[in-house]
């Protein structure tokens, strides 16, 4: 087995007692697998991904990742391994302008200004927005602020990307630029999202929630194809495949 992965057992989380979100997911992902998370809002979505990174760490069960266990003593090890794209870019986004934030995981990690530079711009030009390295955060559209949060996660060569509504305010050629930068990311990838032709076109498996549990997992193509699974679970076809 690839070092790369994530194991869950039984994994419940209640933000309210008595008001369960996640109940009793069990979950292996694998290296080089690009997983789409779907449901309808409340399913759990951002939750399970929040809690993948230590956000939250009151639940039941267990959460490892490459043979860590996600708990407060060794958060700063497992968010070494795994990259996290909150769907509010505003929530990730702290300093003045691109370059600064791009810059300061890598300054954190005490690599040589040398380094973080090279990861900045690599960064900046695998998402595209070179020309943004210095524009000021406040000034730009929700679209740009997405751009660069994952430029961010990307300056730290993560084994794991996690990504929450990652095409939210993207105009279609940033859309598609997304696309085929998630395409060619080639360790492990948990999407969680709204919006199934994106999930359609970036990965091979999907995983359906509702209120909390898993009802569905298996290949993309045979989810997202199958009408009566989805509306049962408040979902619709992908756009694509919608009859005209």
């Amino acid at each position: 087995m690839s070092h790369i992965h994530i194991d869950i057992q039984g994994l419940s989380f209640a933000y309210t007692k008595n008001k369960p979100v996640l109940e009793n997911i069990n979950l292996h992902a694998g290296e080089h697998e690009a997983i789409g998370i779907v449901g309808a809002n409340g399913a759990g979505k951002s939750t399970l991904l929040r809690l993948l990174v230590g956000l939250a760490t009151d639940f039941g069960g267990s959460i490892r990742v490459e043979e860590i266990p996600v708990e407060k003593r060794t958060l700063p090890l497992i968010r070494e391994k795994i990259g996290y794209v909150f769907q509010d870019s505003d929530n990730q986004l702290f300093m003045s302008t691109a370059y600064e934030d791009i810059a300061f995981a890598p300054r954190n990690y005490g690599l040589p200004e040398a380094e973080v530079e090279r990861r900045v711009q690599s960064a900046l030009e695998q998402v595209g927005i070179p020309h943004l390295r210095n524009k000021q955060l406040f000034t730009m559209s929700g679209g740009e602020k997405k751009l660069v949060s994952i430029a961010g996660i990307l300056s730290l060569t993560p084994d794991i990307i996690l990504m929450d509504e990652p095409s939210i305010a993207l105009d279609p050629r940033n859309r598609r630029n997304l696309i085929n930068l998630l395409n060619s990311f080639e360790h492990l990838k948990l999407i969680a999202s709204h919006d199934l032709d994106l999930i359609w076109d970036t990965c091979s498996r999907t995983i359906i929630l509702d209120k909390g549990t898993i009802v569905w997992d298996g290949p993309t193509e045979i989810a997202l194809r199958n009408e009566k699974l989805l509306q049962e679970h408040g979902l619709e076809l992908p756009l694509s495949l919608q009859r005209r």
